[in-house]
C-alpha cells in the first residue's frame, strides 16, 4: 500500500484493511460484515515530524503539537502540551524578560520532547502489543498463559520506562524542581494622584 502525506479529509478504501479482519467472526458479531456495510471510511493520519533544532525566535516560540507532533501513543499529545504550558509559564515568571523566559522554556522542554518523539516511533508502551503478537501468535492459552508470554515484571518495566521519558514517573516528578512560582510580582506605581485613586475605588 502506498502511503501519501497525511490528510484529514482523504477517503479510505475498505479493501486496504478488510483482509486484516477476515477472521473476526463470532455468533453475535461479524466484523467484516460491519465494515462492508459502512457507507464511508476516512483515513486517520498518524502524524509526527522529526524533532526541530529550535523552537524559539526572539519573542515567539512553539508549544504542543506545533513544537513536537508525535504519534498518539501513551496519551502524549495533550499531556505534553500541558507540560509545555506549565513550563513556559514558570520560566516567563522566573526570568522576567520574555525572550530569556522563552529560551529557558525551550532548553527545558525541547530535549525531553525530542526523545519522546523517537520513543513514540518505537511504540512506547504499545510495544507490549507487538511482543504479545510475536511471542504468542496463537494466543496466550497456546503457550501457557499471559504470564509465560509477558511476565508482569516486564510489563511494569516497559510502562515505567515510558513514564520516565514522558515525564510521568512519580519518583522523577517528586524529585524535580517545582514549577510553582511563588515570587512577588512587582506592580508599576499608579500614576494617578491619591485623591483620584480613592475616587475610583469608591464608585
Amino acid at each position: 500500500m502506498h502511503w501519501a502525506r497525511e490528510d484529514w479529509n482523504r477517503a479510505g478504501r475498505i479493501e486496504d484493511f478488510l483482509p486484516d479482519f477476515a477472521g473476526w467472526e463470532w455468533s453475535w458479531l461479524s466484523v467484516p460484515s460491519l465494515i462492508r456495510a459502512t457507507e464511508a471510511v476516512w483515513e486517520f493520519p498518524m502524524v509526527d515530524r522529526d524533532p526541530l533544532p529550535n523552537w524559539t525566535r526572539g519573542r515567539v516560540t512553539l508549544l504542543g503539537d506545533a513544537a513536537h507532533p508525535m504519534y498518539p501513543i501513551g496519551s502524549n499529545g495533550a499531556s505534553q502540551g500541558i507540560l509545555d504550558a506549565r513550563t513556559l509559564a514558570y520560566h516567563l515568571a522566573m526570568e522576567g524578560d520574555a525572550a530569556a523566559g522563552l529560551r529557558a522554556y525551550e532548553a527545558a522542554r525541547r530535549p525531553a520532547t525530542s526523545a519522546l518523539v523517537e520513543a513514540s516511533r518505537n511504540q512506547g508502551p504499545d510495544l507490549v502489543l507487538d511482543l504479545a503478537d510475536q511471542r504468542a501468535p496463537e494466543g496466550f492459552a497456546a503457550v501457557g498463559g499471559r504470564e509465560a508470554v509477558l511476565p508482569l515484571a516486564e510489563l511494569e518495566e516497559i510502562s515505567r520506562a515510558y513514564k520516565r521519558k514522558a515525564g510521568f514517573d512519580p519518583a522523577l516528578l517528586n524529585a524535580r524542581e517545582s514549577l510553582s512560582y511563588t515570587g512577588a510580582t512587582a506592580k508599576a506605581p499608579d500614576p494617578r494622584p491619591a485623591a483620584r485613586r480613592d475616587f475610583h475605588r469608591s464608585r
